[in-house]
């Protein structure tokens, strides 16, 4: 009976260490994935800026290592059909914090309706106000991650005090 009650106390305490590193990584994907929408402004930008290409056209023609750090998955070498950004930056919902979201929801409603020269203007704003969002995420991910790791193992400490 008492070698089943640590056996479940320690699979608790396992099981509060992986969901521990499970949510380091998912904090650590949050700014992967905004230094990936970064890069695609930075690309379109530079499309638009010298080629004036359409936002079709520029998405299609995007590395796919990029588009996959958007999406929050790492490129494999398999190409994924390339979605509309604003299905884009649905897809990667649960990666985005909402101010970064915002921004990019209105990102991708602005562009294309203008002219170039404000369309370049416009994507100098948002990469800016993009970055402030990811150094602003960046100074609070060790705190984030140090809080989460400490509430999942105290959970799993809790539950292993309550059911002993």
């Amino acid at each position: 009976m008492v070698l089943c009650k640590v056996l479940g106390v320690l699979i608790l305490l396992v099981a509060g260490g992986y969901v521990s590193v499970a949510v380091t990584r998912l904090e650590r994907k949050r700014l992967r994935v905004l230094d990936g929408y970064i890069s695609l402004l930075l690309y379109i930008k530079g499309q638009i800026g010298c080629y004036a290409m359409p936002v079709r056209d520029i998405l299609t023609s995007a590395d796919p290592a990029m588009l996959a750090a958007c999406r929050g998955e790492t490129y494999q070498g398999i190409v994924q059909p390339v979605l509309p950004l604003p299905e884009m930056i649905r897809d990667s919902r649960v990666y985005l914090e909402p101010e970064s979201e915002r921004l990019l929801c209105a990102f991708s409603s602005e562009l294309g309706h203008t002219f170039r020269e404000e369309q370049v203007t416009r994507c100098d704003y948002y990469i800016e106000a993009l970055g402030e969002e990811r150094r602003r995420l960046a100074e609070s991910v060790p705190a984030r991650a140090r809080m989460n790791s400490a509430l999942s193992l105290c959970c799993a400490i809790g539950a292993a005090i309550l059911l002993w």
